[in-house]
């Protein structure tokens, strides 16, 4: 029996945050339809989710799971549509959970509501939740 699932299907091959912090400061730089992307990525950075969470980029979308990465798909993730995916224009945000079991949960939003909502999916599908940001100066 096949299951009706849209997790992600290849290896995930994650990217360590730093590079993902780089990568959308530098778009949302020159397009700052991508400001909400660069803020989820300070998010899990400044809260410790990077101890948690793995992710990658698909073009200009962000992809998050749980570590550890399962070795084989399907793979559960979180998706965060940037503004070129087609899924949502400038100033929203669609964020997505593709599930192995096909259970898949989206919600649109205005971009200003991205980092919550990020969280809010973060939290109810994986369990994982934001720590106390560090503060300024803090290793």
């Amino acid at each position: 029996m096949r299951m009706n699932s849209r997790a992600w299907s290849g290896p995930f091959d994650e990217v360590p945050w730093a590079e993902i912090a780089t990568r959308f400061h530098e778009m949302a730089t020159r397009h700052s339809e991508f400001r909400h992307l660069a803020d989820i990525v300070d998010s899990v950075l400044a809260g410790g989710g990077d101890q948690h969470l793995a992710g990658l980029t698909s073009m200009h979308d962000l992809v998050v799971t749980t570590r550890p990465v399962p070795a084989r798909p399907p793979v559960e993730v979180v998706v965060v549509r940037s503004p070129s995916s087609g899924f949502v224009g400038a100033g929203g945000v669609f964020v997505e959970h593709r599930s192995a079991t096909g259970h898949d949960d989206q919600v649109f939003r205005t971009s200003d509501e991205a980092v919550p909502l990020f969280w809010r999916f973060v939290i109810e599908k994986f369990g994982v939740e934001p720590g106390r940001p560090k503060p300024p100066g803090a290793g």
